[in-house]
């Protein structure tokens, strides 16, 4: 049997602990940099009602990630498409059915994420969630509905330079008329 001195086992036990924290600091900057770069609104997803809701809806408006708006608020906006918000968006009973199933299979759920504090009964609007109000409110209105390039908080897009692949963070905000924007 061999015999090891007490200098030796503290230095095989500092190596694991030491090796233990570089194999966890490795672990965590790989998670970090995955979901960096990983998808924000499973634009990937490429599925044919995937790729249906893109084109019928985006046709219009920004096809707004599916996990902004909870199931009742989505298979309500899908049941009243002949009026969308003053506008007849009707679609035939097929498109309709693959783009529903794609938006309640892929909504946001009460709790979490952009719907953390919804009780019940959201909104139909995204706008009018309070998350979203939150995050917008020290946003000046003349910056929005007095600007012609903008026109409404609705339109996504025309700040929020990486929104058509689901991205809202504010780093990448850009007002039109004003630039960069930092709350």
């Amino acid at each position: 049997m061999v015999k090891l001195g007490m200098k030796k086992v503290v230095g095989y036990i500092r190596w694991g602990v030491a090796g233990s924290f570089l194999v966890a600091a490795w672990g965590l900057g790989l998670t970090g940099v995955s979901i960096a770069s990983g998808s924000y609104g499973g634009r990937s997803d490429n599925s044919a009602e995937a790729v249906l809701y893109r084109d019928e809806c985006g046709a219009c408006h920004l096809a707004y990630p599916a996990r902004m708006l909870p199931v009742d608020s989505w298979t309500e906006i899908m049941a009243t498409l002949e009026d969308h918000f003053d506008e007849n968006a009707e679609v035939s009973d097929e498109t309709a059915t693959m783009i529903s199933a794609y938006l309640t299979d892929n909504a946001g759920k009460p709790g979490r994420g952009m719907l953390k504090r919804v009780k019940r009964d959201a909104p139909l609007r995204i706008t009018e969630l309070p998350y979203f109000v939150h995050e917008h409110d020290e946003v000046p209105e003349r910056l929005v509905s007095g600007n012609e390039e903008v026109g409404s908080f609705s339109n996504c897009n025309a700040c929020h330079q990486r929104a058509e692949s689901g991205d809202f963070d504010e780093d990448s905000v850009r007002i039109p008329g004003y630039g960069r924007w930092d709350d």
